[in-house]
């Protein structure tokens, strides 16, 4: 069943309550969906059965991006839309401060509790069931006093205010959409918003945003939870550091800013390297390997080496065993010779599918694990053969 302003009221009822919470505490998984919704609708109407259910399974799934999610409400879409709690308090903090924040497509309202401990937010978006959920998860997470809702297109704003955080649309009929110009507004209208009525703004945008597209006064910043790369915020007017292009990597909440700084191109040694992807969009390879006194093994691929080790929040480590022109014979021999198990194939620079090739080479179950890395070195097909990935000390 489709969520709908009306079973979301009724689920916020004290005669829902219980039910939900119950159901909550037991999402039923997709063998055990009929029977749980049949033992239900026994007791309650169909509708109100499978929204329950519904919501249970949201919830769970909606765990993953928010440690309050067993009390919010949610519709599939809209969730995976929303950034995680960890992603959106770190946008939010740009905003202490302010007094008043127009959260602009504010969606089931994520971003506007985010927001909440630091300014009172006009949570505003054209979508009557958006605003019903986003009023509903602030009452539920009690921050209902410093949010208020509207229902209006943000194109056509009816407000001014001296900050926004924009959220536009980036998907149609469940596609993702890649060009900040079909963006739901358009990466256009939200920058003439922002000229012309909000002095202070931040937009939420993909993580493949293109350069080019970067306004010159405004602050990019890339942002990546947990080794993935999750979004890129355009930073304006007092919120930003014009022309700084920013990496940011969460949960270690340590931002690294490009400079243009060039490595030095060498050999891999005894330790590779293999950069942040917020470090990567933000061009600051460079920057990282400077950094920590590490060089490039090629001018076009984003693999740093070393002579030692360092557990960094950065980049992922991996020791090298060894490393040779790539040859898938000569690759087999020492793979013989080192007597090891292949547990995954790495590229980058390189055309080969990494399950198909690790196929195709020479590995003894239960031997020595061994990680392969196809790239290039000097512009030249290169195999590195490293052990597994070192981890990060815990508290890193």
């Amino acid at each position: 069943m489709t969520l709908t302003p009306a079973s979301l009221r009724w689920l916020q009822t004290d005669q829902a309550q219980p039910w939900l919470t119950q159901v909550t505490a037991h999402p039923p998984g997709d063998a055990d969906l009929l029977a749980t919704l049949t033992q239900l609708r026994r007791l309650l109407p169909a509708e109100q059965a499978a929204v329950l259910v519904e919501q249970a399974r949201l919830r769970q799934e909606g765990a993953a991006k928010f440690p309050a999610a067993s009390r919010m409400f949610f519709t599939k879409p809209l969730l995976a839309q929303a950034s995680s709690t960890p992603l959106a308090e770190h946008t939010a903090r740009r905003f202490r401060g302010q007094s008043w924040v127009a959260d602009l497509g504010c969606g089931l309202g994520g971003d506007a509790l985010a927001l909440a401990p630091f300014a009172n937010v006009l949570a505003v978006d054209i979508d009557p069931l958006a605003i019903a959920l986003a009023q509903a998860n602030a009452h539920a997470l009690g921050c209902g006093a410093a949010v208020r809702t509207v229902q209006a297109d943000v194109r056509l704003p009816a407000w001014r205010l001296p900050a926004a955080w924009a959220d536009p649309g980036r998907r149609l009929d469940g596609r993702r959409l890649f060009d900040p110009e079909r963006l739901l507004p358009p990466l256009s209208v939200l920058l003439a918003q922002h000229r012309r009525a909000i002095p202070d703004m931040g937009i939420k945008l993909m993580p493949g945003l293109p350069h080019a597209a970067i306004p010159a006064e405004a602050e990019a910043e890339w942002i990546s939870l947990e080794g993935e790369l999750k979004e890129t915020v355009l930073w304006l007017g007092g919120l930003a550091e014009a022309g700084v292009r920013r990496a940011t990597v969460l949960p270690a909440g340590v931002s690294l800013v490009w400079t243009g700084a060039q490595a030095d191109l060498r050999l891999p040694c005894a330790w590779l390297y293999e950069p942040d992807p917020a470090v990567i969009r933000a061009g600051a390879v460079g920057d990282l390997a400077v950094q920590l006194g590490l060089w490039q093994i090629d001018a076009e691929i984003a693999y740093l080496s070393g002579d030692h080790v360092q557990l960094t929040p950065w980049a992922r480590v991996w020791p090298v065993i060894e490393h040779l022109p790539f040859d898938l014979k000569t690759l087999n021999r020492r793979l013989r010779t080192l007597d090891g198990e292949v547990v995954a194939v790495k590229k980058r620079g390189s055309p080969i599918e990494p399950e198909a090739f690790r196929r195709r080479l020479s590995s003894r179950p239960g031997g020595r694990p061994l990680v392969v890395v196809v790239t290039r070195q000097g512009g030249k097909p290169w195999t590195l053969i490293c052990g597994t990935p070192v981890s990060p000390e815990p508290d890193v």
